[in-house]
């Protein structure tokens, strides 16, 4: 069974988001819902966009996406 993963662009580069991430961002992504996370990723929180698909944090804007792994 394939496993979610969400992971975002930091540079060229597609990196992993921590567990609480991970987790917070599955749950709004189950809830069709665009809202703030907090998590080790981007401490003091960041806002989660799934209009944009974007990672809000410090005045920027962190291209997200969701993936499956075996």
């Amino acid at each position: 069974m394939a496993a979610v993963q969400w992971i975002y662009a930091n540079g060229s580069e597609w990196v992993s988001l921590d567990i609480t991430a991970q987790q917070q961002i599955e749950q709004l992504w189950s809830n069709n819902v665009s809202a703030w996370i907090n998590c080790r990723t981007f401490p003091g929180g960041a806002y989660v966009d799934f209009d944009t698909m974007q990672i809000r944090f410090n005045n920027y804007g962190y291209t997200f996406a969701r993936r499956f792994s075996n």
